[in-house]
């Protein structure tokens, strides 16, 4: 019988042990040395029937596995998490018609959005009268989010361009926040023209002009708690953390000059950093540059904030609807410990996942075990049996298994 949850976890600390061997302040996701398999967490594979959606659930477009980075401008370069890409492109700060049709372009793309699930626990070694405490990494799931944002770059809704209104304060080519000027005489449809005009008419030698993309109304909140109870599931007791992170989310436009060159060239800006010359620095391009951060491109996860859910329509699908969709995978992608820092948890392992589900009575079934009339050959054979059955399972989950 397996342990029920806070009850006999299999896996705690015993100080007991030799003065080399670690222990663990929290309970690990295996350890097949140690412990009788009924004591583990295991893969459940009956077949998993998400509850049914409804309507008010469904997004406005359907679900389209696309990704797509916002295109990288000509004289550009990017910060270190990629969350901010500056160019001095020319072109840009001498041709109000060039600026708008990149803005355009660029607010067409969404920022790069996803969420990741972090287990950790901390192991105290002791040798001798010395203790030392190291964190372990037990799994690192990362998903990508952006296809949640948009149904694609060019499609019916790719964001929606917000202008600095008249009554709210910003950078309208100045150096502080302000409330002017302002274009009230110019029509909506243009708003966008008037302000690159603006920029680019504007006689001041150190200047930028600004895009953000933001991200409303997603309930990260719930999705999160949705995800903590995943991965409580498989009887995780480690320190999880559940982060959701932005990147490709300002683009700067920096007019040419010597001063915009040196702010935006990586080594040169890490010298400031590391001799802390910055501290002088700041403040100098802080009075020297006219600022123009006036347009945003929001993307709308839902139509309206979280809390009312009868009323409230996904663009794309709702959270409930999307935990549904990969909740397997996320368990089982915790119990294989698997690392995905430096790509993303994909959707072939999702269906991989779901293929693994759907078959869990041919997986899971034990097989009929021929009878020698021999205790210890039978026990043999049903040994290797479950072997089997295990290794089957496993590559069906990791995608290296195949329909015959």
């Amino acid at each position: 019988m397996g342990n029920k949850k806070g009850e006999d976890a299999p896996y705690r600390d015993e100080p007991d042990r030799d003065d080399a061997a670690s222990t663990s302040s929290a309970v690990l996701l295996g350890d097949f040395d140690s412990f009788p398999d009924e004591a583990l967490p295991a893969y459940e594979d009956t077949a998993s029937q998400p509850p049914s959606v409804p309507d008010f659930f469904r997004g406005t477009y359907p679900l389209i596995n696309w990704y797509c980075a916002p295109p990288q401008l000509p004289f550009a370069s990017y910060d270190m998490d990629e969350t901010e890409q500056r160019t001095r492109f020319p072109n840009y700060s001498t041709n109000s018609g060039t600026l708008e049709s990149m803005i355009r372009e660029q607010a067409s793309y969404p920022p790069t959005y996803f969420v990741t699930l972090h287990g950790s626990h901390t192991e105290t070694r002791r040798n001798g009268n010395k203790e030392t405490k190291d964190k372990i990494n037990d799994f690192f799931i990362k998903i990508n989010l952006t296809n949640l944002l948009s149904p694609g770059p060019g499609s019916d809704y790719s964001g929606k361009l917000e202008l600095l209104p008249d009554n709210k304060r910003g950078f309208r080519g100045t150096r502080f926040p302000s409330l002017n000027p302002s274009l009230q005489d110019v029509e909506e449809a243009d708003e966008l023209r008037a302000w690159c005009d603006r920029y680019v008419a504007d006689p001041a030698g150190v200047k930028s002009f600004t895009l953000k993309r933001e991200i409303r109304n997603h309930d990260t909140k719930r999705l999160e708690q949705l995800l903590r109870s995943a991965i409580q599931e498989t009887n995780y007791r480690g320190h999880l953390s559940v982060d959701f992170q932005t990147v490709h989310q300002t683009l700067i436009v920096y007019s040419p000059g010597m001063i915009n060159q040196w702010r935006i060239t990586t080594w040169i800006r890490w010298v400031f950093y590391l001799t802390f010359l910055w501290l002088f620095s700041w403040p100098f391009l802080f009075f020297l540059t006219s600022r123009y951060a006036v347009v945003k491109a929001v993307y709308d996860y839902a139509d309206c904030p979280p809390g009312d859910d009868v009323g409230r329509k996904p663009t794309i699908m709702s959270e409930v609807d999307w935990y549904h969709r990969w909740e397997s995978a996320i368990r089982r992608a915790a119990l294989a410990r698997m690392m995905c820092k430096d790509t993303y948890l994909d959707d072939a392992y999702r269906i991989a996942t779901t293929r693994a589900d759907a078959r869990g009575v041919q997986v899971g079934a034990s097989p009929q075990i021929p009878s020698t009339g021999n205790a210890f050959a039978d026990g043999a054979f049903s040994l290797i049996g479950q072997g089997m059955r295990v290794a089957q399972d496993f590559n069906e989950v990791r995608g290296w298994g195949h329909d015959t």
